[in-house]
């Protein structure tokens, strides 16, 4: 009988130790699924993703490297570090196609009433110019849209109609503000009074 007591606890501790070791382990499934990042496919290559209890889960790596943030992994922390990209600038003459260099009207108009101020003046229209060349945008991590505006320019340049919104969203794309377009903003803004 003795023998058969500990026979009986041998296979409980067994037993027992195979269910907490099962309890840190999960069954997943592998998730075949296409990747694209700003309208790129991407090819996943070496990397698997996979389903667990209805989450995607991605290697963090493989999205790291297809949007520009740096990733490290420190052993010693048992940290996983992630940084932004670094800022890409793009300079709005990129972004509105065009050079500012033959601007020949600009009409200015505030959200809060409508009114239209037409600039034909050749110094302001300068000086516009020479601010509108400067300035460098950042995209916006939150593309969701905004409401309203302070005023917007429409820029007649030779045979071209461009419109810059104070609110920065250009082409579809949202930026975030810089020295420069607040600069411009003032600028603006200080026309209106006069």
């Amino acid at each position: 009988m003795r023998k058969y007591v500990i026979g009986f606890v041998c296979g409980l501790f067994v037993s027992m130790s195979t269910i907490v070791y099962a309890s840190d382990s999960i069954q997943a499934l592998l998730f075949p699924v296409n990747f694209s990042f700003n309208g790129n496919k991407i090819d996943l290559g070496e990397y698997k993703i996979l389903n667990y209890e209805n989450h995607t889960y991605v290697p963090i790596r493989f999205v790291a490297e297809n949007t520009g943030i740096s990733i490290r992994y420190s052993a010693h922390d048992n940290e996983i570090f992630l940084n932004d990209a670094p800022a890409q600038y793009i300079p709005l003459s990129t972004i509105l196609k065009s050079d500012f260099d033959n601007i020949t009207k600009i009409e200015v108009k505030f959200g809060d009433g409508g009114k239209v101020i037409p600039i034909n003046e050749a110094r302001t229209i300068g000086e516009i110019s020479s601010k509108l060349k400067e300035i460098k945008l950042r995209k916006k991590n939150d593309q969701s849209p905004g409401f309203g505006y302070l005023y917007y320019l429409t820029i007649i340049a030779g045979d071209k109609e461009l419109k810059y919104f104070n609110t920065l969203s250009l082409e579809d794309v949202s930026y975030e503000s810089t020295q420069l377009t607040k600069e411009l903003d003032n600028y603006i803004l200080s026309l209106r009074s006069n």
